[in-house]
């Protein structure tokens, strides 16, 4: 690897990264454009009023169903209460898993470090280009929502959809930082993609069956998925204590992961 190379290690990953971002931005336009394609037939639709409200409350509440027939209510079900945060989070832990510990399964990482870069701009500039990805995914999430959304009588307020999507984009973050931190740990990609699953799961049940189980809501605080969408950012707009915590939480798990690979033996 020449100096020049190593002058554009955030270039490399982020060139590494480029067929599976094109390939997400593909599945979550698509995903955008079906959900938008669907609206006009619900929008101001009486017999989906009167379907809605014949559902059971703890289903309303666990799917966080609500002003259906409009536009803020539609997203909130169907784009941001689970698919779209999934599918954003999802990349960010396959990527995040795989900066770090793909590199030793692939027994590059020794090719790597032989060269006068520190493991600590190696962490870091892996994470930027897990970053940048994050934001290209939520960037054209908010412009096809944003954009497209009138042509499908779907009307939001650009603050209320950017809050939105940034809560999104914050929990993914949060997961593909988490799995970057276990690869860095352990060396083992697999683990690092099912802990950091289990964990972004386990955080949603939690902020999801605290609307249903009274027991659990004193316990909701301690979800990242509740501080990310849990105070309905496409009515109320940015929340930024809840965001604030998702920076910190990203922030720490960092900091760990640079501590964590600088201080490894990866000679076994």
């Amino acid at each position: 690897m020449t100096r020049a190379e190593l002058g554009s290690l955030y270039d490399r990953s982020l060139f590494e990264q480029r067929r599976g971002i094109v390939g997400w931005v593909s599945g979550i336009a698509f995903f955008c454009l079906v959900m938008l394609a669907m609206y006009p037939t619900i929008h101001a639709n009486t017999s989906f009023s009167k379907l809605i409200d014949a559902y059971p409350e703890a289903l309303r509440k666990l799917f966080d169903i609500s002003d259906y027939t409009t536009g803020p209510g539609y997203l909130r079900t169907e784009v941001f209460s689970f698919m779209a945060p999934l599918l954003v989070t999802i990349y960010a832990i396959l990527q995040g898993s795989d900066l770090l510990a793909g590199e030793e399964e692939r027994r590059t990482i020794d090719l790597l470090l032989a060269n006068p870069i520190s493991r600590r701009r190696v962490v870091l500039e892996k994470w930027l280009a897990l970053a940048t990805g994050v934001i290209v995914l939520s960037l054209v999430l908010e412009l096809l929502l944003g954009l497209a959304g009138p042509l499908f009588e779907l009307h939001l307020g650009w603050r209320q959809l950017s809050a939105a999507v940034l809560g999104t984009a914050l929990f993914a973050l949060f997961g593909g930082t988490f799995a970057l931190a276990w690869g860095a740990a352990t060396g083992a990609r697999g683990a690092a993609r099912g802990v950091s699953a289990a964990v972004v799961i386990a955080m949603y049940l939690l902020s999801a069956l605290a609307q249903l189980v009274a027991a659990l809501k004193s316990f909701e605080w301690a979800s990242l998925w509740y501080h990310a969408l849990g105070g309905d950012p496409l009515t109320t707009g940015f929340h930024y204590g809840h965001l604030g915590v998702l920076v910190v939480f990203i922030g720490a798990l960092l900091a760990a992961a640079v501590r964590l690979f600088e201080r490894r033996d990866l000679t076994a």
